[in-house]
């Protein structure tokens, strides 16, 4: 690596991927942070701070109920401290609480009732939740989402799906049993599966088939590059877009273009299929265009220059394309199998909950496997893992497009707040169950050696997940 890529790197760093991380991290703490507070104060908890990081405060304010807002300089999280906390955990400062007056006692957190108390811990992650919701919802509504038919386009060599015995064009009908109705459905089907057989019924040629394939797990990229592993049977959709052969010596061939390529963009109007392709190549009147593609096994998006020639006629939109640019379809006759959808607020809602359960449900199954020595702990991503992929949405989508990591991780973060380890709301919980069951709290050295037991699993889980990302990211 020479000078200039190392400043190259580190200045990408400093201007993109740490202040996104930032941006996506303190808003999803704020919420978090929001729900204990708001929940405290709907039952009359005296609340001394509310902080966005830690350690000495750079910024803040005293609201009118004597609550210090505040900005600590460590900005890794947050938290609320009620009166009479001995700390930013919410342990009981007993030298405070145990000579409290009644008016203080009425407005102290370790005085409210059980219940009161468990719904302050566990307004944290539902808040967590309610932000995921809203902001898939608002997405649904607003931008709409692309909806791709459940039809099969591409079968990967070697995989469950060939040997299983599906076909290109077959049409996924249901999956044990549950209706398929869009091509999301498959993977969250096979994700969820634990490897377990799958019954498929597709139809094909006029007749419904029934095939039975077991996922396994297979090492791919995400959209970005990055290494992962997860469950797959190896099959794609029909993407209209996408080039089936390229004519020697055209424009497209001169450009690099390659069969397989799916176009995504020309000039600066997204294209689906062949259709819009040929749109934006007549409105280029000949002129030199810019197209960008997708390429299996690139790292990122990739762009090409052409110049196409000019076709007068009534062409088809295929045999113009291909005529323009020497562009081949792999589908021929454009097929609508990939729209924008807007959806209604009931509809755009009930997506938004069933996409959080599934991030919880997919969530259980990865711990499952570790838990059980069947899956790979180097998946496990700490805050670097984070921040590197917050940088790379800017950098390729935009920063419109943070919001989805905000909801993904805002999803994680509220689950795990809810593990029962103590240091954590779950843990919390814990207690206060155990309590509910004895009739008296648990004593104060076994309540301080449940939190330093929590902080060593909740560290000793940073350090696997921030190895991993130094090796996945090959930081060092």
């Amino acid at each position: 690596m020479t000078l200039v890529q190392f400043a190259a790197g580190l200045g990408w760093w400093l201007i993109v991927v740490i202040p996104a991380f930032l941006i996506v991290l303190t808003l999803i703490v704020f919420v978090h942070e929001l729900g204990h507070f708001l929940m405290g104060r709907a039952f009359g908890v005296r609340i001394d701070s509310f902080s966005i990081g830690f350690g000495r405060a750079i910024a803040g304010f005293h609201d009118r109920h004597g609550t210090h807002w505040k900005i600590g300089w460590l900005p890794l999280g947050g938290y609320v401290k009620f009166w009479g906390d001995a700390g930013v955990s919410s342990n009981p400062d007993h030298d405070v609480v145990d000579q409290a007056t009644p008016e203080e006692r009425a407005q102290s957190f370790h005085h409210k009732a059980l219940y009161q108390k468990s719904l302050i811990a566990v307004a944290g992650p539902l808040a967590n939740f309610v932000l995921a919701i809203a902001i898939f919802a608002a997405t649904s509504m607003i931008g709409g989402e692309l909806v791709t038919t459940p039809q099969i386009g591409r079968i990967v060599h070697g995989t469950p799906a060939e040997a299983a015995g599906f076909k290109p064009g077959d049409t996924v009908l249901s999956i044990d049993g549950a209706a398929v109705h869009e091509f999301s459905d498959i993977v969250k089907a096979v994700l969820l599966s634990d490897d377990e057989p799958l019954t498929f019924v597709v139809a094909r040629d006029g007749r419904d088939v029934t095939i039975k394939v077991t996922p396994k797990q297979m090492d791919r990229k995400d959209d970005f590059g990055n290494p992962m592993r997860e469950s797959m049977i190896g099959v794609g959709p029909v993407l209209p877009s996408e080039v089936g052969d390229v004519v020697a010596h055209s424009p497209a061939a001169l450009a690099g273009i390659r069969p397989g390529d799916v176009f995504y963009k020309a000039g600066d109007k997204p294209v689906q299929n062949f259709d819009e392709l040929a749109t934006a190549l007549r409105a280029s009147a000949g002129k030199s265009m810019t197209v960008v593609f997708a390429r299996e096994g690139a790292k990122s998006p990739i762009s090409a220059i052409f110049t196409p020639e000019v076709v007068s006629g009534g062409a088809s939109s295929d045999a113009m394309v291909t005529a323009a640019t020497g562009l081949v379809p792999k589908y021929p006759g454009s097929p609508k199998t990939e729209s924008i959808v807007r959806f209604g607020p009931i509809d755009a809602v009930s997506r938004a909950v069933n996409r959080v359960w599934f991030f919880v449900a997919k969530t259980f199954d990865v711990l499952g496997r570790l838990l059980t020595g069947t899956g790979d702990v180097r998946q496990l991503s700490g805050p670097i893992g984070i921040a590197q992929v917050s940088g790379q949405i800017i950098d390729q989508l935009g920063p419109g497009a943070l919001i989805w990591l905000v909801a993904v991780l805002s999803v994680s973060i509220g689950l795990l707040n809810l593990f029962p380890i103590p240091m954590l709301d779950g843990g919390h919980l814990l207690y206060y169950g155990i309590e509910a069951v004895r009739g008296r709290p648990l004593g104060e050295k076994a309540q301080e050696l449940g939190f330093q037991i929590g902080l060593v699993l909740v560290v000793g889980l940073m350090l696997i997940a921030t190895w991993n990302d130094l090796l996945k990211f090959r930081l060092f």
